[in-house]
């Protein structure tokens, strides 16, 4: 019989009062960790017609260069009120942004001329993968500089939360359940102003976890622990992110598919 793995996480910065000491995580509790933040940072499907979608932080993150620039992402609208709304895979965006020229003036509308922007984001609805399914709410602001030069800098922050059931990808017949709150902070991401690739940076978050296995032969093997991770996620000039969890585990994250692989 399959094991049911049941798993909530909190990434935020204070821990349940009720929950239990800590404890030192597992591998297994890194790996779904690990997945969740890949899960999070870039996802990608084929369409039966071959068309490729995204949805995550860099997909988001390369919505937000485009608005910058005066360019409307496929699949967005601008509303009366402002806000430019959009979908990717089920998740609905709603941006607002402000920006500004070389000269530091404010602009009634970003276009090419813009060199700086501020920008809010909100990221609400339902993810489906055949791994990965969730139910997300997140918002963030961010400012971005450089849009004038060939490659722009953005910086910022962003809260979220996610209601998650994954099926690991290193341990076949696991299923996970999660609940994240998470607050990230995101430093100095470099991005391509031609074709808005992300090619340097950081996003760093803390991570407190509980965790529960149940329903084992006898409850023999139940689980009841909480446990802090460090996570650091290193963007790459190849299109790849680095994942390093507690200093020691280390993931490897394709920014284009969204699929991880462990180095360590």
């Amino acid at each position: 019989m399959t094991r049911i793995t049941l798993i909530t996480l909190g990434l935020s910065l204070t821990a349940c009062t009720t929950s239990p000491s800590k404890s030192t995580p597992t591998t297994a509790d890194y790996d779904d960790i690990a997945q969740t933040i890949a899960t999070s940072t870039a996802t990608s499907a084929t369409t039966t017609g071959g068309s490729s979608l995204g949805a995550g932080d860099v997909i988001a993150i390369r919505d937000a260069v485009s608005l910058a620039r005066g360019i409307l992402p496929f699949g967005f609208l601008r509303d009366g009120d402002g806000h430019f709304r959009g979908d990717h895979m089920g998740i609905g965006s709603d941006f607002t942004i402000a920006c500004k020229d070389a000269s530091g003036a404010a602009q009634t509308l970003c276009n090419a001329m813009t060199d700086s922007a501020t920008v809010t984001v909100m990221l609400k609805g339902s993810l489906e993968t055949p791994n990965f399914s969730a139910s997300i709410d997140r918002e963030g602001m961010w400012t971005i500089t450089g849009l004038q030069s060939a490659t722009a800098t953005l910086d910022g922050s962003a809260s979220f939360s996610l209601d998650t059931t994954i099926k690991s990808v290193f341990h076949p017949g696991v299923t996970s359940t999660f609940t994240f709150d998470n607050t990230a902070t995101y430093k100095a991401i470099t991005v391509t102003t031609a074709t808005r690739e992300i090619t340097g940076g950081s996003a760093s978050f803390e991570v407190k976890a509980h965790r529960t296995v149940t329903g084992t032969a006898n409850g023999s093997n139940d689980v009841d622990k909480s446990f802090d991770v460090t996570a650091e996620l290193t963007f790459n000039a190849d299109h790849t992110a680095t994942l390093v969890l507690d200093g020691m585990h280390t993931f490897t994250i394709d920014l284009h598919t969204g699929r991880i692989t462990k180095v360590s």
